[in-house]
């Protein structure tokens, strides 16, 4: 007996009904049956010698039948599966019995009203409000059929009287047990609704696989037609957006500063529900304060990346440790009559979420600490072994390359030659360790860095290389932003080495109109091609170095190649201001 009402927040839950449960309410209620069954029938035989209303032969057979059907229904109720057919059919026996217990046993205490109350309170806690209301109303409308019946008899007249009392106590307390039972199942609803996120939100999964978890729960409870995750990293002020995918999965964008304070809403109550109807007026219910139906007070959002036919909207914004800050959205969200309750369960909820979510941050966080230990790790030892001895025999090579100028001139290329891969091979070991080694670079310490890589590269390398600056000191990125930098300029000096064929490199760093200029140029061979490639252009074409491409997009910046066939080549990387740089993690 469910009733599928859309709205109906306990059928929003999904409660699952299993069979442990259907049993422990059955057994209770087998047990309260019985002792109502065993009144009656006390009350029969105390009163058979007073009143003639519960007189009669068939009184205690009815009585000892509803006797023998409460014992059965308790004994099948211990040791038997509870199905909810079983459960639809019980339902409608207790609504009869107080049908034909009454019909033979008329009079003032003739127990029907206890009866229906039991089968009232029955319905209450197996299902809710709505079926507790309903066979309230049954009950009044069989009084009104027994008093309309018995209208014209003594007894009748005495039961007309008190038809209207009657009546109003069996709907209170079908209001009154219906809010419990439904309250009451609401709760363990809810418990369950949480321990199943936490479950599918277990420790050791990733980021993106939890707020699949968060997204679809709250999408299931709140029938909402998208979910959007607003989040601010309050170390680095970077926002970011994660949003339901139509086909699954998770859509990652970036914001920029303007756009993501706007998308967390700081004007807005850390929980709401907002709808509006085809008027325009906007009805808000903050969380914790007095609903605002007919006020316009604070506008729908108008969103980018929400849908413009959205009729409604609900937000919690809760704070993730000291470095996050989130707010969910839901448009299309669907809320019951309890707004306040709902709302407050939202925040509940999503505070349980945002916990699952920050520890697998912190375990991604983790685990990227311990990679980078262990890459530092292998640095060591490769500097300690395999880079020593490549060293010591590019020494011997080129010790015996001298010898064999003198004694074995016809050996002098090959010596040469294995000189020329073992330098190289050192070359390569050198890169590879500054990769491994952990970078962890302060605004303050990025141009130090930068003309540290370069005066490291002019060595190593044998090619002429500058660094030239016109920033201050600091330059106004994040600790992220500033160690993508430096791998984009390690990756270009790279290229470099490998393909360019240099005898020159220039780099320089510094303001460029509202944004800032990262530049690499070299007199060498080009990439093959004349002209500049920029853009969309750029970044859809094969040509151009792929790793430095992908680093610039993550920080939103524009790249740029201008390139000269055997004359030399630029990569010139424009970047926004602090703030509009975006973040590559996901």
């Amino acid at each position: 007996m469910q009733w599928f009402t859309p709205n109906r927040y306990l059928t929003r839950l999904n409660l699952p009904s299993t069979a442990v449960d259907r049993r422990h309410i059955e057994v209770n209620l087998g047990a309260l049956r019985f002792l109502l069954a065993l009144l009656a029938l006390l009350s029969y035989w105390l009163d058979l010698g007073r009143t003639h209303h519960m007189a009669g032969p068939r009184v205690p057979v009815v009585l000892l039948l509803f006797l023998v059907e409460s014992v059965a229904v308790w004994l099948w109720a211990r040791h038997r599966v509870i199905s909810n057919l079983f459960l639809y059919v019980l339902h409608t026996s207790d609504v009869l019995w107080p049908i034909v217990i009454t019909y033979f046993a008329r009079g003032p205490i003739a127990p029907s009203v206890q009866l229906y109350s039991f089968a009232i309170l029955a319905a209450a806690f197996r299902w809710g409000f709505p079926e507790a209301v309903m066979t309230a109303l049954a009950g009044s409308g069989v009084l009104q059929m027994e008093a309309f019946i018995l209208r014209e008899s003594p007894t009748g007249l005495l039961e007309s009287n008190r038809l209207l009392v009657r009546c109003a106590y069996l709907l209170a307390l079908g209001y009154m047990a219906g809010t419990l039972g439904e309250n009451e199942k609401e709760r363990r609803a809810e418990s369950a609704v949480t321990v199943r996120m936490l479950q599918s939100a277990r420790s050791g999964r990733s980021v993106a696989a939890v707020l699949e978890a968060i997204f679809r729960v709250f999408r299931e409870v709140y029938a909402a037609s998208e979910a959007h995750l607003v989040a601010h990293e309050i170390t680095t002020d970077q926002y970011h957006l994660w949003s339901t995918r139509p086909g699954g999965g998770l859509l990652h964008e970036n914001l920029t500063e303007e756009a993501g304070a706007a998308a967390m809403l700081s004007a807005w109550p850390d929980s709401f529900c907002c709808a509006r109807n085809a008027l325009g007026n906007v009805a808000t219910w903050p969380s914790g304060a007095q609903p605002n139906p007919h006020g316009t007070a604070l506008d729908f959002p108008i969103l980018p990346f929400l849908p413009p036919d959205a009729t409604s909207l609900l937000g919690v914004c809760v704070p993730l440790g000291q470095e996050w800050h989130l707010r969910l959205l839901l448009p299309g969200a669907q809320m019951g009559r309890g707004v306040q309750q709902e709302l407050n369960f939202a925040r509940a909820l999503f505070e349980q979420g945002a916990t699952a979510l920050y520890g697998a941050y912190l375990v991604r966080k983790l685990r990227t600490r311990a990679g980078a230990i262990e890459r530092a790790r292998v640095a060591r030892e490769i500097h300690d072994g395999v880079l020593q001895s490549l060293i010591s025999a590019e020494m011997r090579a080129n010790i015996l390359r001298r010898r064999s100028e003198r004694e074995w001139p016809n050996g002098k290329p090959d010596v040469e030659s294995l000189e020329e891969l073992l330098r190289a091979e050192v070359l390569e070991l050198r890169e590879l360790m500054q990769q491994m080694r952990p970078l962890e670079v302060q605004p303050t310490q990025l141009l130090d860095h930068m003309a540290d890589r370069v005066d490291r590269f002019r060595r190593d390398s044998g090619i002429s290389a500058r660094f030239t600056s016109t920033a201050a000191d600091e330059a106004p990125f994040s600790a992220h932003a500033c160690r993508e930098l430096l791998l984009i300029l390690q990756e270009a000096l790279v290229n470099v080495r490998k393909h360019a064929h240099a005898g020159e490199v220039l780099v320089s760093f510094g303001r460029y109109e509202n944004g800032w200029r990262l530049s690499i140029a070299d007199d060498g061979a080009g990439f093959g091609f004349d002209g500049t490639l920029a853009g969309d252009a750029l970044m859809q074409s094969a040509r151009g170095p792929a790793i430095i491409k992908e680093r610039v997009a993550g920080l939103g910046g524009e790249l740029l190649i201008h390139s000269t066939i055997n004359s030399g080549s630029q990569i010139l990387i424009l970047l926004p201001q602090k703030g509009s740089l975006k973040d590559a993690r996901q």
